[in-house]
């Protein structure tokens, strides 16, 4: 049996009031609690609304689906701590906004147009993925892990076979 699909908003609605603004309902608090890890309510709705404002205040369809992936991407990243929780919202910013400049970089008429585009893009990429670096290594512990998975032992040579800690 396969994962139970949720809604892809979770029942959050976010509509439009203003250039600049939005409202945001959420009819269940559990589901922001859920979504961010955490069983503060304040804490969880500032960082919807961090992660929501990072998403712009547009009220088009893509927007919505912008704002929907977003959440997603943050559910399945499913932060257990507050470091954990920064991370994922500013990964999920990081990525809608390196596929935006991606999509404007496909689409430039200038060489100064594609250099900028080109440079942000790389940047947010570096930055992208030094993000997923540290998330990594916070969720290790700091601890690399290799797996040997094949072994060549000569004739008069010894292995070990099971886990080896340094000392």
């Amino acid at each position: 049996m396969g994962k139970v699909e949720k809604p892809a908003n979770r029942g959050i609605e976010v509509n439009r009031t203003g250039e600049n603004e939005m409202h945001v309902n959420v009819p269940d608090p559990q589901v922001l609690l859920d979504l961010f890890g955490t069983g503060d309510q304040g804490l969880a709705g500032a960082l919807l609304v961090q992660a929501l404002g990072a998403c712009g205040t547009k009220h088009e369809p893509q927007a919505q689906q912008g704002r929907d992936f977003m959440l997603a991407m943050i559910e399945d990243m499913a932060p257990r701590d507050a470091v954990e929780r920064m991370l994922a919202v500013q990964m999920a910013a990081t990525h809608a906004s390196l596929m935006s400049i991606s999509n404007k970089l496909n689409s430039v008429d200038s060489l100064h147009q594609h250099e900028i585009y080109e440079r942000s893009f790389n940047r947010l990429a570096r930055t992208f993925a030094a993000q997923a670096e540290a998330m990594r290594k916070h969720r290790n512990g700091g601890q690399s892990k290799v797996i040997v998975e094949h072994v060549t032992v000569n004739e008069g040579g010894q292995a070990i076979v099971g886990q080896v800690q340094k000392s």
